[in-house]
């Protein structure tokens, strides 16, 4: 548990979450098409996976589950800098309001630098909504996690 929450940090702070585009044949479109202010909406376990509690395909209520953690923003900008956006609402008053790293967009891949690199695969991108696949491993081997953000 220990170990979502800590990693729904990092992605947040990285990225988050979160994030991804479209598969169309010009990156340039791509990139133009992740432009913008997104949210994490869902976080879904594919296959189900067992954080120590049974198994379960929720993987949002356990990297989100504190309302401070709904309410993040992430802000994909035009030169390859996203900025993480801790929202209206700061879990900890100490942390900075915003925090900026870099990102690439490659095909279907989508990777965010910060302190460590986070890759998204089979990245889709839409009008309203993104989606694709975080693969992380929790130690117990790897759980592939389908991410889905709104824009804002």
């Amino acid at each position: 548990m220990k170990k979502l929450k800590l990693f729904s940090i990092t992605l947040l702070l990285i990225s988050g979450g979160m994030i991804l585009i479209t598969s169309c044949n010009n990156n340039e479109d791509d990139a133009e098409g992740i432009v913008g202010t997104w949210k994490v909406t869902g976080a879904v376990f594919n296959p189900a996976y067992d954080p120590g509690s049974g198994l379960t395909t929720d993987a949002y209520s356990l990297m989100f589950d504190d309302a401070c953690d709904q309410d993040d923003l992430i802000i994909f900008q035009d030169n390859g800098t996203v900025i993480s956006d801790e929202g209206a609402l700061k879990c900890d008053s100490l942390n900075p309001q915003q925090t900026t790293d870099n990102y690439t967009l490659s095909g279907t891949t989508l990777s965010l630098f910060g302190n460590d690199t986070t890759t998204l695969t089979n990245v889709s991108i839409g009008s309203s909504t993104m989606s694709g696949t975080l693969s992380i491993d929790f130690g117990g081997g790897p759980a592939n996690i389908d991410m889905t953000l709104t824009r804002q």
